[in-house]
């Protein structure tokens, strides 16, 4: 495979390892400790929906983490259809109370939840909302995830952070996979991303995908390919010569991840990188990616449609993803 790493000098660790309910991440302070403003992650906070029998509690763990590391509030969203106190909200969950420990609830009584959960986000006040994926019987049929996070996904304006029952909410975030296509509107989105990667002193890993392989039933074998023709101003395609480093490789490396990371995607220096040039069907790549590198979270950037190239590649990743996936909207 071909990769390129970026050394940088993150700030901070992780959490340790294990669930962290009940637990602010110790993270440590840094001189700049204010979200840079092009990341949009500024005095925001993190929302988690409030729902299911088990799954919601991973969705807690894993909102704690990124609270924790952007110093933002957590907050829980439960919706019941009549007027609940917020100190009752364990007992209507079947939690103990401790689960829920420094989590601001909010109540709104209604019987449509994802109607709630959508209008909390359009308010604006979330830098990230956190979603558990209900069973499979609740499934969106388009998307492949639970109805709630279907819906939190097309109507929420901030990043979508899904969960599905099967992942183990990572006790810390430490390899964060990020697939780009070449184009400049897909970086511009990734902005959060890159400061969360910074406040947790995780990695990014890269990831450079398109067209498919002539020999996708072998993609493992197959040489790189170039990505498409570029579809926007400004667009980049892999070089022809990825198979010999020692052509344009290096300089190619460069320059991806000066203008699309840096100049466009405003990820701050201090982040350490690693690039790939992925191989194959777009989707089996980053999904296979993803369980070679043991990432911890998936980031997708999203325009909002399913029936193109793009969005087939989406709901792909989104279903089989082996670790939450973060969606981010252009």
């Amino acid at each position: 495979m071909t990769s390129a790493v970026r050394n940088g000098s993150p700030g901070g660790r992780g959490a340790p390892s294990g669930s962290t309910s009940g637990i602010e991440p110790p993270y440590p302070a840094r001189e700049d400790d204010e979200p840079s403003p092009a990341s949009g992650v500024r005095n925001r906070s993190v929302l988690v929906a409030l729902h299911g029998e088990r799954v919601h509690l991973g969705a807690v763990d894993l909102g704690r983490v990124i609270a924790g590391a952007l110093r933002a509030p957590l907050h829980g969203l439960f919706v019941c259809s009549g007027p609940v106190d917020p100190s009752d909200v364990p007992a209507h969950l079947g939690v103990d109370p401790e689960a829920l420990h420094g989590v601001v609830l909010h109540v709104d009584a209604s019987d449509d939840l994802p109607g709630a959960l959508a209008t909390a986000t359009e308010r604006g006040d979330a830098a990230f909302v956190v979603v558990a994926s209900e069973p499979e019987e609740l499934t969106d049929r388009r998307l492949g995830v639970g109805r709630l996070a279907a819906r939190a996904l097309e109507a929420a304006a901030c990043g979508v952070v899904v969960i599905h029952p099967a992942h183990r909410p990572p006790g810390r975030l430490q390899r964060i996979l990020l697939p780009l296509d070449g184009a400049p509107s897909t970086a511009a989105a990734i902005a959060p991303v890159g400061e969360l990667a910074r406040r947790l002193g995780a990695e990014l890993d890269i990831v450079m995908v398109g067209g498919a392989s002539p020999r996708d039933e072998d993609a493992e074998s197959a040489p790189p390919v170039s990505t498409p023709a570029p579809s926007e101003p400004g667009a980049m395609v892999a070089p022809l010569y990825v198979d010999q480093p020692q052509h344009e490789w290096p300089a190619f490396t460069e320059e991806f991840l000066a203008r699309f990371l840096s100049a466009i995607g405003h990820c701050p220096h201090d982040v350490s990188t690693r690039f790939f040039l992925g191989r194959g069907a777009p989707a089996s790549e980053i999904l296979r990616l993803a369980r070679e590198l043991a990432s911890d979270l998936v980031v997708l950037v999203w325009h909002g449609q399913l029936v193109d190239q793009h969005g087939a590649v989406f709901r792909d990743v989104l279903r089989g993803a082996p670790c939450p996936v973060m969606v981010l909207r252009r």
